[in-house]
């Protein structure tokens, strides 16, 4: 069965453990996937300056996808950002698509308002020509009007390349992921905690100035050093279709979380180990930092040991995909 996939991403960006994860998923059910990205089996260009990005990559996937030879796949999956370079060559070749969407535009401004209407434009695309639709949460999925074929995949996480935190006396509270100014990270720097962010992002540097900041890389290493997991993110309506990677991750190095009421952890709302917080409620957030902090390393470890549980046994790549798996071959040709 093969399978071509349609990205704006690269490899080594941060997005590129849910694909990475998704496709290996696959792999072992009996896909065989291709990728067409900016450093994928079939390279694509998408310039890297501002407001010339979107319009780049269309062309280029539009230019490329008219050259190959597309009777070779069964099925296509095209994120959101490549559906209007698609469409009209998977069309004629007959090659059945389903719509990916793991991350709807969060950027505001002048910059939010264009990846908006691209955002609008490639879901009526995908309404009127595509096979299906995966989205990362229930929330979103009740949210669209959509009357194809559906696959929910949350964020999962490879249990086996996590280690065990071992804790701290003085418990050190963790955020690793996106440094954007989106993410309002300085809030979390105002409470007064001990407290690591690691990654990369445009608010890199004034983070860096108000409390411990790291660039990305060896999460497994820092994970299994840390106590505590947090995810703290702004009251926007976009937040609540999320899915967050990061507290699937934490959960793999058995850290307690503290995380923002999201649609992707509804399921793990009644667990010990996760708190749940209302968007943007920096109050609420630092009680419940506190209050694991002040639990004693024995008592984290507890719960740090349900938190892996619930990883292994609900949050893996193959739990995380079966409804995808289902979809496309239900809608392959």
């Amino acid at each position: 069965m093969n399978l071509l996939w349609i990205t704006h991403r690269r490899r080594n960006e941060l997005s590129s453990k849910s694909r990475s994860g998704i496709s290996n998923a696959l792999t072992t059910r009996g896909w065989k996937i291709q990728f067409m990205s900016p450093d994928g089996d079939f390279r694509v260009e998408r310039s890297a300056k501002i407001g010339r990005g979107h319009r780049s990559f269309t062309r280029s996937v539009s230019s490329n996808l008219s050259n190959m030879a597309l009777d070779l796949f069964n099925v296509a999956i095209v994120e959101w950002t490549a559906v209007e370079g698609s469409v009209v060559a998977l069309k004629e070749a007959g090659v059945p698509w389903v719509i990916m969407d793991r991350s709807p535009p969060v950027s505001v401004g002048i910059i939010g308002w264009i990846q908006r209407k691209q955002y609008k434009r490639a879901w009526d695309i995908a309404r009127k020509n595509s096979a299906g639709r995966a989205i990362k949460s229930a929330y979103m999925a009740a949210s669209q009007d959509w009357e194809l074929s559906s696959a929910i995949v949350p964020a999962g996480v490879d249990c086996s390349a996590f280690q065990t935190a071992s804790m701290n006396e003085d418990a050190l509270i963790v955020y690793h992921g996106s440094l954007d100014r989106s993410r309002e990270l300085h809030r979390l720097t105002s409470m007064g905690l001990n407290l690591l962010l690691f990654g990369e992002g445009n608010d890199f540097q004034r983070l860096s100035r108000l409390t411990r900041v790291e660039s990305s890389g060896d999460v497994e290493a820092r994970l299994a050093r840390a106590d505590i997991g947090v995810l703290h993110l702004p009251n926007r309506d976009v937040w609540r279709h999320a899915s967050p990677l990061k507290v699937a991750e934490f959960a793999a190095a058995g850290l307690p979380v503290v995380a923002s009421e999201v649609s992707g952890l509804e399921p793990f709302r009644d667990a010990e180990w996760l708190t749940l917080i209302p968007l943007g409620d920096d109050e609420a957030c630092k009680v419940a930092l506190v209050a694991l902090c002040d639990l004693s390393r024995e008592e984290r470890l507890r719960l740090g040991a349900l938190a892996q549980e619930d990883a292994k046994n609900h949050m893996s790549w193959e739990h995380c995909t079966a409804s995808l798996h289902e979809m496309l071959i239900e809608v392959k040709r």
